[in-house]
């Protein structure tokens, strides 16, 4: 036994050493962490439990690379704890031969995949690798299509989430588009079906890494990613927070954590938001710092779509999820990018139990060529599914305007809100009034003698019909209340929302929800 104990050891001790110095020393000097360098950052000190260590490449008759040599097969798997709870990861080792996928490498990972949809456990995917193995793959027929499937079906039954550490092609780009979140690393994450090299050879183009699939492009672009990190360790940071505010599965309720900022907090600052013309721009973000516990709010894609803002936040400690119009964008109207964006983290957020806070100050569907041309009407409609299936919590404040499908978007009438409010501000139509007066009067404003004062009279007299006011009389909504009192009312309206949580939740009815 002392002789097996220590092949063993040896065993062990050569798969530590990953690629061998000189691969290790090239990855730190691309400014990259080693696959082992990632994982201890990811979890827990002490607390990782690695599977497949001690495997290797497949040896078949078709192998032609000389000196192969696989240490843990390019891929480091395992589980361990992030903040004291369970997580999987996969983390792909660029340093044996560029983190490629070989038949036990993919055999490791679908383990990953199976315990922890046994376990339900949080899976978090570290890319940094190619495609497949030619000399491994040649011979072995169709692509196989399990390991998506595999994926896919635990989506909205415990978190999946990807950091992009380095170039992805093949296999690992297509994984990390299924992800619910995914940070990318700039200046080193790419993500793209085929390399520069395939792409010269497919269509005669150079590219850089970072045009073709860089974190700009997915990030602002693409939308295809979500976040921007600075380096390894931020995106580590990044899913570390991001996972801070998910139960570990849709069998459990997310965790409250402790605040000391008082729900009763009231900010006075909050009436002087808006400017005195009310077609100017404002910030949004300065409504949300204001409401939520202090420094808790995590933007999830910033940079896409940024007439509408998403991310997680917490209320009296409470994680929830915030939907809102970004007015100095756009004005903050849905274009076809701000609905996809929102149905996503609409889904997301009923997947994991969070309650949804809608800020609602938009003037409708983006409409024009170029919007229609990108299919924003389809776009916007995928909301109403998302409210159909929506087991959540969801609560409604109207700022500014909320005008026809828009309105309805961000939680208008008949959404099944926990709460419906409006800042004395608020102005409700099916239309901007003006543009609403010049399409049903037309006729009188040309006859009119003053087309302009014509309109003014109009505007003044139908006006007196919209706003918050006559939407209060006619219990369109539940209350009008002072910006100062926001927080305080949401937290209200939220935990007695929350306050029938006994029981264990079952997830959605909906398996999952689209990538």
């Amino acid at each position: 036994m002392k002789d097996l104990i220590e092949e063993l050891r040896r065993r062990q001790a050569t798969s530590l050493e990953l690629g061998g110095a000189d691969r290790v020393a090239r990855q730190h000097n691309q400014g990259k962490l080693t696959a082992r360098e990632r994982v201890g950052l990811l979890f827990d000190d002490g607390t990782f439990e690695e599977i497949g260590q001690l495997a290797t490449h497949v040896h078949t008759p078709v192998t032609t690379i000389p000196n192969k040599h696989t240490p843990a097969d390019g891929v480091i798997t395992g589980f361990g704890k992030i903040e004291g709870r369970p997580a999987a990861v996969v983390a792909e080792d660029f340093t044996v031969l560029g983190g490629s996928l070989g038949i036990n490498n993919f055999a490791k990972k679908n383990r990953i995949i199976e315990l922890s949809q046994r376990d339900k456990v949080p899976v978090v995917w570290l890319f940094d690798g190619a495609g497949a193995r030619t000399d491994e793959f040649i011979g072995q027929g169709l692509a196989p299509m399990h390991h998506f499937m595999a994926v896919a079906k635990l989506s909205g039954v415990t978190p999946q989430v990807a950091g992009v550490m380095g170039p992805c092609a093949g296999d690992s780009s297509l994984l990390a588009a299924m992800m619910e979140f995914i940070v990318m690393v700039e200046g080193t994450g790419m993500l793209a079906a085929g390399g520069p090299p395939l792409v010269k050879m497919g269509t005669g183009q150079d590219v850089t890494k970072e045009e073709l699939g860089g974190a700009d492009l997915h990030c602002r672009v693409s939308g295809v990613a979500d976040n921007k990190a600075t380096d390894d360790g931020d995106a580590i940071r990044q899913i570390r927070r991001y996972l801070s505010y998910m139960p570990t599965n849709a069998y459990q309720y997310p965790a409250r954590a402790p605040t000391t900022d008082s729900p009763d907090r009231r900010d006075e600052d909050l009436g002087d938001v808006l400017p005195a013309n009310r077609r100017r721009p404002y910030d949004m973000m300065k409504i949300i710092d204001s409401i939520v516990d202090r420094d808790s709010f995590f933007a999830v894609k910033p940079d896409f779509a940024r007439m509408m803002i998403t991310g997680l936040a917490r209320m009296a400690g409470h994680a929830v999820g915030i939907i809102a119009n970004q007015p100095k964008v756009m004005a903050g109207a849905i274009t076809a990018a701000a609905g996809a964006k929102h149905r996503h983290f609409m889904d997301l957020c009923n997947a994991f139990h969070l309650p949804i806070i809608f800020l609602m100050d938009t003037p409708g569907v983006m409409t024009g060529p170029q919007s229609e041309a990108e299919g924003a009407l389809r776009a916007g409609m995928t909301i109403a599914h998302s409210f159909a299936f929506a087991r959540v919590p969801l609560l409604s404040l109207t700022i500014h305007k909320g005008f026809g499908y828009g309105a309805a978007a961000m939680g208008g009438l008949g959404a099944g809100q926990s709460t419906t409010l409006a800042w004395p501000s608020a102005d409700f139509n099916a239309i901007p009034l003006d543009s609403g007066i010049q399409a049903a009067y037309r006729g009188v404003l040309e006859s009119a003698d003053d087309p302009a004062a014509e309109q003014a009279r109009l505007e003044a007299e139908l006006g007196a019909l919209c706003g918050a006011y006559p939407a209060a009389e006619q219990m369109k909504i539940d209350d009008i209340i002072e910006p100062a009192a926001t927080r305080p009312r949401l937290i209200q309206a939220l935990e007695r929302a929350l306050s029938h949580r006994a029981q264990a939740p079952e997830p959605a009815t909906r398996w999952g929800f689209l990538p």
